[in-house]
C-alpha cells in the first residue's frame, strides 16, 4: 500500500516535458489520463480522415478528480515532421482561434473519481480549410500560466496520389531472420510532381509509433506517373514481436493473461501472469498492434464514465539486471512514452522487472522494450528503443505500417497530406 500511495502521489506531478521541436500525441500533466484520438466511431483506426466530408475527429481523456476545469483549446497546423507551419490561424481554420472545451462528465460508481471530457473536430466553432497535420492543445483558462495540459494530433487527408506498398523479409540488409523492409510506388497519375526528390515529403511508422518513425525518405526511381521507393536502407525495421495483450475489462472475472484481481482500498488491482522473455523463437499470436481500448464486460453503455480505473502490475522474469540501459513499457496505453511512469525497476527479491500503472479498465497491448539510456523525457525520446533484450525479433512477426505522403511545391508555404495507407505485413 505504501508503494500505492508514493505512486497515486506522483501522479499529481506534471509528467515529463514535451520536446518543443515536434508534436505528438501525449499528455503534459500527470492529472490527466487515458489520451484517447481517433475518427469518431472508429477508435480502433490510426486519426487520418478525409479534408472533405462528413467524417470528425474524436478526441477524449480523463482529469482525475470531480473538480471543475474550465478548459480551452486552439488548432495548430503543422508541417509533415510535426514542427509547427509558418502559416497563421486564419489561413488554415474558419471559426475562434481559443475555444472552449465542453463540459467534462463526472464518473458514476467508480472507485477512482474522475471527470471525462470529449471534443470533436471539425464543430460548429471550427472548420479546417487545409490538409497536412494538426495539434491540439489544451490548457486550464484559470491557469495559462501552467502551460499545455495535453496535445492531441490528427492528419486531414486530400487524396491526389496513389500509394501500393509491401514489406519483405528479403531485406537489403540480408538479415532475414530479425527484420522487414517496406517498399512502395506512388501513383501520380495525371498530377504533375516535377521534383519528387524536394517536393515530396514521405513520413514511415510502424505501428503508429513515432520513437522509430522514418522522415525525409527519397524516391529511388521516377517514371511517368511512377514514384518508386524501392531498396531503401532507412525502411529496414527491426521485425519486433507480436504485442502481448492483457484484459482488465472486468474487477469480477479475470481476462487474458490476468493472474488475479485484488481490492486494497480504494482500488482494484490487477496482477497480470509473470511474463517470460522470448528469445527462442517467434510464436503466432492475434495482437492489435499496440492498442488500448477502454473497456469493461459489464457492457460498453457509457463506458467513458463508468470504467474504473486499476493499478494494473506487469513483470518480467530475468534471472540479473542489465548491465545498461533500461526497460520500458511500450503501448499506447501509455501513449509510447519513454519516462519514470513506463519503466521498470528490478526486484532482487523476485528476480523480475517490475512497474504498475493506473489504467482505465480496458483491453491493451504492450511490449517490453530496451532503451541504451536510462535518462527520460526529452533526453530519451529519440533513444534508439530495441525489442531484442527482452522480446526478441523476427521476420514473420506481424506489424502495421503507416506511410504519409506530403507535397510542398516551390514556393509553397505548407505541407498537403495528399497520399496515406496502413497495411499489414502479412499482406
Amino acid at each position: 500500500m505504501k508503494v500505492c500511495l508514493l505512486l497515486l502521489l506522483s501522479l499529481l506531478l506534471p509528467m515529463s516535458s514535451a520536446a518543443e521541436s515536434a508534436y505528438r500525441t501525449l499528455t503534459l500533466d500527470g492529472r490527466y489520463r487515458t489520451l484517447q484520438v481517433y475518427p469518431a466511431n472508429s477508435p480502433a483506426q490510426a486519426p487520418v480522415i478525409p479534408l472533405q466530408g462528413q467524417e470528425r475527429i474524436q478526441i477524449g481523456f480523463d482529469e482525475l478528480s470531480h473538480d471543475y476545469h474550465r478548459l480551452t483549446y486552439r488548432v495548430i497546423h503543422c508541417n509533415a515532421d510535426w514542427t509547427r507551419s509558418e502559416l497563421n490561424e486564419l489561413e488554415y481554420m474558419a471559426g475562434f482561434t481559443q475555444n472552449d472545451v465542453p463540459e467534462g462528465t463526472p464518473s458514476m460508481g467508480t472507485h477512482a473519481e474522475y471527470t471525462h471530457y470529449s471534443l470533436v473536430l471539425p464543430n460548429e466553432q471550427v472548420q479546417l480549410k487545409l490538409s497536412g497535420n494538426y495539434a491540439v492543445e489544451i490548457t486550464d483558462r484559470d491557469e495559462p500560466e501552467a502551460g499545455p495540459l495535453l496535445w492531441a494530433c490528427f492528419s486531414l487527408l486530400d487524396r491526389q496520389v496513389g500509394i501500393d506498398a509491401g514489406v519483405s523479409t528479403l531485406t537489403d540488409a540480408g538479415y532475414r531472420s530479425e527484420t522487414q523492409q517496406l517498399e512502395f510506388e506512388l501513383k501520380t497519375g495525371f498530377a504533375s510532381i516535377e521534383r519528387p526528390d524536394t517536393d515530396l515529403k514521405i513520413l514511415v511508422r510502424q505501428n503508429r509509433r513515432t520513437d522509430n518513425q522514418v522522415v525525409g525518405v527519397r524516391p529511388s526511381m521516377a517514371g511517368s506517373g511512377v514514384i518508386h521507393y524501392q531498396h531503401r536502407p532507412e525502411l529496414i525495421f527491426d521485425g519486433g514481436n507480436e504485442y502481448r495483450r492483457c484484459d482488465f475489462s472486468s474487477y469480477k472475472l479475470g481476462g487474458l493473461n490476468i493472474d488475479r484481481i485484488v481490492y486494497q482500498k480504494p482500488y482494484y488491482h490487477a496482477l497480470l501472469f509473470r511474463a517470460e522473455p522470448r528469445l527462442t523463437g517467434y510464436t503466432y499470436d492475434e495482437d492489435q498492434n499496440g492498442r488500448y481500448l477502454t473497456d469493461t464486460r459489464q457492457g460498453r453503455e457509457e463506458v467513458d464514465v463508468r470504467a474504473d480505473y486499476f493499478w494494473v502490475h506487469f513483470s518480467l522474469a530475468l534471472p540479473r539486471p542489465l548491465e545498461r540501459g533500461a526497460l520500458y513499457l511500450l503501448g499506447e496505453m501509455t501513449e509510447n512514452r519513454i519516462d519514470e511512469e513506463t519503466r521498470l525497476d528490478y526486484n532482487d527479491e523476485t528476480g523480475c522487472y517490475e512497474q504498475q500503472l493506473f489504467l482505465k479498465q480496458g483491453i491493451c497491448n504492450y511490449l517490453f522494450m530496451y532503451a541504451d539510456s536510462t535518462e527520460t523525457g526529452d533526453a530519451a525520446w529519440n533513444a534508439p528503443l530495441s525489442s531484442r533484450p527482452a522480446e526478441g525479433s523476427y521476420w514473420a512477426t506481424e506489424n502495421g505500417y503507416q506511410i504519409f505522403v506530403y507535397y510542398r511545391p516551390f514556393g509553397a508555404r505548407y505541407d498537403r497530406l495528399i497520399g496515406y495507407t496502413e497495411i499489414s505485413s502479412r499482406q
